[in-house]
């Protein structure tokens, strides 16, 4: 590798066919050196392959030196280009940095990407040219896949989000089937009766407390099933195409009787009640067992659903054609006590084949009779898979997992993974030690180099964000920075600490950054809207449970002006680096508290009927919500908002104070979001805050978005350098 104290942080292979001609002015407090420029440092980091964007630092110039970046050859295509001081200093030198996009496609591996030309200028000192090339190789060392950065994902909870074949519909005595649109707070007396039966059959799994805090719907609603499946989701892929979705993030869709199907009953399979196309008859519980033919750690020997073979045949191919990704959702740390494996030991105890499996003991004849839990309960419903002293699971479920991430990523086995899965979101995710995932993501690699690992990981996931665990993580931490702007938090209008902790939000390496799953909610906490409307001081995810003692929650209610904080927190994550995640139903500002109450069916039927007032203000939010995603798949904004870098800043006084800026820049483009705090701030009229020298605005793809832009306006604004 050629040094010329140049270094190198990773690229790949592209090779230059576009010229660009980029400014960079110093910064002040560079050391002087003399008659001569002396050392200067150049810095090149791989951003992403596809396409070729690279970050260039420069340090060691005289304050009063220009420096001019040439790429490319060809003179007639050069532009110039102003690029962004750094506001900072590496030991008393000037710092200068850029993003930028090269030529080429890295199609030839032989021939370097780009020949980058620094011409350094300065009134003061003599000037230099420095010559470099971008080889394949500096591209090496990225390890997150190009394609997931900046996308738009869509995270669907299939039991509630639409029913396409009632055929399938649960119906076991173990649940409570449910008419779609029933009212959800209220409490039908078959639901009751229901109970009653289930706590005589299994008074220790079905308990049965009127009593308990939320009266009796909190004892029966985790009990009903609506019919939602995956028929529903496919049957709307083409819509959430339409409306600006890139990928789909499916809550958990492997055979389990719960309606979340965290506990999965066996992960070789599609629940039938989610994936049959058909009529299915529901057998009730206690029917997953392991063929005496199927070995758990050889996916080969195991057999084909009908459902199976649908999610695989049918639904990955139309999203795939969609151009819709599509991650599923990873459970490795338990599994529910209808699971194959916890079955067979609860029936077997210590003679089990897969005994080894769970954190147990049992009793001086062999019988099963305590296990660990999770959240470390005893005798829990959600038993967690044994782990070694350094962070590992044990052998048996080890390799079972193994071979269920291998079923889905390549289903028939031959090598191609393009008729599998695109990646996973993995659950609890911290609660695994760091060994397991380093095996777990060689294995995801080896099987399809280009797969998305995001973990589920609620605190900053620093240590875990590289080429040895994950690619990103549910970033929780950017919805608690808006969240508390917004809405809830004891700093509510303070824009500028919004913008501090925004930014040490984004402080990975970029090509983590890029794929973070932002989000303002999920299947886990309130509703978007229903959080915008409940704005008393707290912490988030915290008192927002509909049924709890004392909670002071309004699961109804939303106004208009909830729903213009809520399009303030969606603009955000259109506006910040990396991929945005909307929580299914967020985008009609349908309201819920905590769960369970965040997962009442989705109401297609009264969203459509446009004579009710309810629902002509959801569809208006909805249009407005749908306008903001689509600037990331506009042709002048994709880039910029994919890869471009991003600085964050709180507006303190004036008519626009409370606001949040946001300004993203890649190369001689930058697109700026000026996002109002409060929803009866200042309208669309005023002028921007911050005047940008030497760019000019494309008023063209310019534009305000609001249901009532003259009450709350979100400004975006299109600026080119000149």
């Amino acid at each position: 590798m050629r040094v010329n104290r140049i270094y190198f942080r990773g690229i790949k292979t592209f090779q230059c066919g576009l010229g660009g001609f980029l400014i960079l002015t110093a910064l002040s407090a560079c050391v002087n050196l003399g008659k001569n420029l002396g050392k200067v440092d150049i810095r090149t980091t791989a951003i992403a392959q596809t396409p070729p964007i690279v970050d260039i630092e420069i340090t060691g110039l005289c304050p009063q030196a220009s420096l001019w970046v040439e790429i490319g050859q060809d003179l007639q295509v050069k532009r110039a280009v102003r690029i962004r001081q750094t506001p900072a200093t590496q030991e008393d030198e000037a710092v200068l940095s850029a993003r930028i996009r090269l030529g080429g496609d890295g199609t030839k591996a032989d021939e370097p990407i780009a020949d980058l030309q620094f011409v350094i200028q300065c009134p003061e000192h003599t000037g230099r040219v420095i010559r470099h090339r971008i080889e394949p190789e500096i591209f090496n060392s990225l390890s997150t896949p190009d394609w997931a950065k900046g996308l738009v994902w869509y995270q669907v909870f299939p039991e509630r989000f639409r029913d396409g074949n009632p055929n399938n519909n649960p119906k076991g005595w173990d649940l409570t089937p449910m008419a779609w649109d029933s009212p959800f707070a209220e409490v039908a007396q078959e639901e009751v009766e229901r109970a009653w039966n289930r706590r005589l059959v299994e008074p220790r799994t079905f308990r049965d407390d009127q009593n308990r805090a939320g009266g009796r719907i909190a004892s029966v609603v985790f009990a009903r099933r609506y019919g939602g499946d995956l028929m529903g989701v496919y049957n709307q892929l083409e819509s959430l195409r339409d409306q600006g979705y890139t990928g789909i993030y499916l809550c958990p869709i492997f055979q389990s009787r719960s309606l979340h199907k965290y506990d999965a009953d066996d992960h070789r399979h599609i629940d039938p009640t989610l994936g049959h196309p058909g009529e299915y008859l529901d057998p009730g519980p206690g029917h997953t067992k392991l063929a005496p033919s199927e070995d758990p750690a050889d996916e080969t020997t195991w057999a084909w659903t009908v459902s199976d073979r649908w999610f695989v045949d049918v639904f990955l191919p139309k999203a795939k054609s969609l151009g819709l990704r599509v991650v599923l959702d990873g459970v490795w740390n338990h599994v529910g006590t209808d699971h194959f494996a916890f079955t067979d030991v609860m029936e077997h105890g210590q003679d089990s084949a897969f005994a080894d499996w769970f954190d147990a003991e049992f009793d001086e004849d062999g019988k099963l009779f305590a296990w660990r839990g999770w959240g470390g309960s005893i005798n829990g419903e959600l038993p967690v898979f044994k782990q070694t002293k350094t962070g590992d699971l044990v052998a048996g479920p080890k390799a079972h997992i193994m071979a269920v991430t291998r079923r889905w990523m390549d289903p028939n086995g031959d090598g191609d993974p393009s008729d599998g899965i695109d990646g996973w979101r993995l659950d609890v995710a911290g609660e695994i030690g760091k060994t397991f995932w380093k095996d777990w993501r060689t294995q995801v690699r080896s099987i399809n180099p280009d797969a998305l690992i995001i973990a589920e990981i609620w605190s900053d996931a620093d240590s875990m964000l590289n080429d040895q665990a994950f690619d990103g993580q549910m970033n929780y931490p950017f919805a608690y920075a808006v969240a508390n702007w917004l809405s809830i938090g004891h700093s509510k209008g303070d824009a500028v600490l919004c913008a501090k902790r925004l930014t040490s939000v984004f402080h990975h390496a970029p090509e983590h950054d890029l794929v973070q799953f932002n989000l303002m909610t999920s299947h886990d906490t309130e509703r978007l809207a229903s959080m915008m409307h409940n704005d008393f001081q707290r912490n988030y995810d915290t008192e927002a449970s509909r049924w709890a003692l004392g909670s002071r929650y309004d699961p109804e209610t939303i106004e208009l002006e909830d729903m213009d904080r809520a399009l303030s927190a969606i603009a955000v994550m259109v506006a910040s680096p990396g991929a945005l995640m909307i929580y299914n139903g967020d985008e009609y500002a349908l309201p819920g508290a905590d769960d369970p109450d965040n997962r009442r069916p989705i109401p297609w039927s009264s969203l459509e009927d446009q004579d009710k007032l309810h629902s002509a203000s959801r569809m208006a939010f909805n249009r407005v919500f749908n306008e903001l995603l689509s600037i990331r798949s506009a042709s002048w904004a994709v880039d910029v908002l994919r890869f471009g870098d991003a600085q964050f800043i709180g507006i303190a006084d004036g008519p626009h104070a409370g606001a949040l800026l946001v300004r993203r820049r890649l190369a001689n483009q930058m697109i700026e979001f000026l996002i109002p705090g409060n929803a009866k701030g200042p309208g669309a009229d005023l002028a921007w805050p911050i005047n940008q020298v030497g760019w000019r605005i494309d008023r063209e793809r310019s534009r305000k978005y609001g249901i009532n832009p003259s009450r709350h306006a979100i400004q975006v604004r299109y600026l080119v350098a000149f």
